[in-house]
């Protein structure tokens, strides 16, 4: 293999790399991109990641694990630390564990994730099925594409993946087993971001000027706090089912008929609201920052967003009624379901996800971490959607438990469309 002065591999080393594992046929030309500068995720930071192809149209996906975090890399060639994120190591069994969950949620629910090719734990490579032709959900989302069956497609996945990995399906040993299976040390990855220096709990990252009104209103509203601390207990401590933790939009992706869901690195077992948060957050950040987007008309923008809340609708509807289906399944079966008030756990979990989602919406609306949704918008334009962020965000945590539907939630959301359009 050729490799840097960090044990990394570089293009050369890549095309080498393929071969030598019998991928790729000796003679084959091969193609290597880096797909660091045009990924939008967290995970680029961690992981070399390159779209490998041949002549011949086959095609691989390498990701190499960092011996360090990109910034301490970048840190240690110019002098400039970055603080508490300079301390940051990474742990291989991230890698292991995004492995074992890819290939547990594609057996729960059927090619929801890439396949997985190899896994070369010594030199921290995962080579898995190439999802080029898909897009980045939050990329079409900001290009006003509308695709019909994301919404349904994760709402489905979300009730086998709470269901099966859950006590619901499980006995208590089973459960404790595979969640000792899927113990992941960087499932508190996001812990930090979201409830210790999120912009609705502290305000130690900067956020757009204008914004100091309403975050100090969140901030210093004792409901909002303690309803921030039960959130963050509850994610670091209920260990409920294998969740995600960081679903947004740029973790999905889609075409006119697939949706896959990717990078799941920060995996471990925790509650399915917070992937509902995570997720929904992104969608209604997308919803707001239209109010912002001065390129679009009035007409297409209210067209669009009538379209996310259909989304959010669906979302919600189809996790209820595939849930629903499931216990009526196997409800014979299970002493666990017998005694299972559905509806009330239904509604416990839309308002602890819309909770998570208010927490998740906030992680998003500070200068560093500003969603791309709406910092791609021209500077002068970002402020409203964020303002509205923090607003919805506010609502979200303060009175989720008087939200009983997503009827609820959708009408709240259309309010804005009638408030704010007229600012647009």
């Amino acid at each position: 293999m050729i490799l840097d002065n960090y044990g990394n591999l570089t293009v050369k080393g890549v095309e080498v790399y393929v071969k030598d594992k019998q991928l790729f046929d000796a003679d084959a030309h091969i193609t290597v991109v880096d797909l660091h500068a045009v990924k939008e995720s967290i995970e680029g930071f961690v992981n070399l990641i390159y779209h490998v192809y041949d002549e011949n149209g086959k095609s691989v996906i390498l990701k190499q694990m960092l011996n360090l975090p990109r910034m301490r890399i970048e840190d240690e060639q110019s002098d400039d630390p970055h603080g508490q994120l300079n301390e940051w190591t990474l742990d291989l069994g991230r890698m292991r564990s995004e492995i074992a969950t890819l290939i547990f949620w594609n057996s729960v629910y059927k090619g929801i994730c890439p396949d997985i090719y190899l896994f070369d734990e010594e030199n921290r490579i995962i080579v898995m099925e190439d999802l080029m032709d898909l897009s980045l959900l939050r990329f079409d989302l900001c290009r006003m594409i509308k695709h019909t069956h994301f919404a349904k497609k994760i709402g489905q996945f979300f009730a086998h993946n709470l269901f099966y990995s859950s006590n619901l399906h499980l006995t208590n040993y089973k459960k404790s087993e595979v969640e000792r299976f899927f113990t992941n040390p960087e499932y508190n990855a996001l812990e930090h971001f979201l409830f210790e220096e999120g912009a609705g709990v502290s305000w130690d990252r900067p956020s757009l000027p204008g914004l100091e009104e309403i975050r100090g209103k969140i901030i210093n509203d004792q409901a909002v706090q303690i309803e921030f601390k039960r959130l963050h207990q509850k994610f670091a401590q209920e260990k409920e089912c294998l969740i995600h933790t960081d679903l947004h939009s740029s973790n999905v992706m889609i075409n006119h008929n697939d949706v896959r869901i990717i990078d799941g690195e920060f995996a471990g077992f925790g509650p399915i609201a917070q992937d509902f948060g995570r997720f929904t957050g992104s969608l209604i950040l997308n919803y707001l920052c239209w109010f912002g987007d001065a390129s679009r008309t009035a007409t297409e923008k209210t067209d669009f967003q009538n379209y996310l809340l259909g989304a959010i609708r669906e979302l919600y509807e189809t996790f209820q009624s595939e849930f629903k289906a499931l216990v009526c399944k196997y409800r014979n079966d299970s002493y666990a379901l017998k005694n299972l008030d559905v509806d009330a756990y239904l509604t416990d979990q839309f308002q602890n996800a819309l909770g998570y989602t208010g927490v998740n919406a906030l992680s998003r609306l500070a200068i560093r971490g500003l969603c791309y949704d709406i910092a791609r918008l021209p500077e002068k334009d970002q402020l409203l959607p964020a303002h509205l962020g923090m607003e919805v965000s506010y609502e979200l945590l303060k009175h989720n438990r008087n939200y009983e539907s997503i009827d609820n939630l959708i009408e709240y959301l259309k309010a804005f469309q009638v408030r704010n359009l007229a600012k647009c």
